[in-house]
């Protein structure tokens, strides 16, 4: 899957042009809400589908295919990425919360300010995340009382032995183990926790 970045910094018209330049000819537009798509009055004039992640009732309805131009926060880039029909991700207004994502995936930046890359994970930190990988992959996420209590005693095991938890090396190492959806994000609020 092919997957770019444009930092918020960048205008968003100046943003939007180069992410479809970047997107190719099959594009959907996502945002997370019908006030999102209407704060920018030319936006709904681009002639592409509109689509929106919350409220079912929106009048933008397209659903994600092709390349995704998305102004989504990071839980909801991951929602939009594991679409079946999606071959392409570009995040546009990339802010802080986007860096582990960017670090995973080695995410191509097309404007604006480049992310500060999430540090490396150490060696036990990265045994760990690929150890547990079987409960979030197989079952959809951490949601069972059953894998998470197997991710929370795995983390209290390292942090007791002197292993610094960091939330985004977690979620960079969930992400690279190909945790589905917001799975690596709830591996982080554990650790939090």
């Amino acid at each position: 899957m092919r997957r770019a970045y444009l930092e918020a910094h960048c205008p968003l018209p100046e943003s939007f042009k180069l992410a479809r330049r970047w997107a190719g000819p099959r594009v959907t537009v996502i945002a997370s809400s019908t006030s999102a798509i209407e704060a920018s009055e030319w936006l709904p004039r681009v002639g592409l589908p509109l689509g929106v992640t919350s409220h079912r009732r929106s009048r933008y309805t397209a659903r994600p295919v092709g390349t995704v131009i998305a102004c989504l926060d990071l839980e909801e880039i991951l929602d939009v990425e594991s679409g079946p029909e999606v071959g392409g991700v570009v995040s546009v207004r990339a802010f802080d919360q986007h860096p582990p994502w960017v670090t995973a995936h080695q995410v191509e930046h097309l404007g604006g300010h480049e992310l500060e890359a999430t540090s490396e994970a150490g060696a036990a930190l990265k045994a760990t995340v690929e150890g547990i990988t079987m409960l979030p992959v197989v079952n959809q996420g951490l949601i069972d009382s059953r894998e998470r209590s197997a991710a929370v005693q795995a983390l209290t095991y390292l942090r007791q032995h002197g292993h610094t938890l960091d939330p985004s090396q977690l979620v960079v190492e969930a992400i690279r183990n190909e945790w589905p959806r917001r799975s690596p994000l709830e591996l982080a609020r554990i650790a939090k926790d």
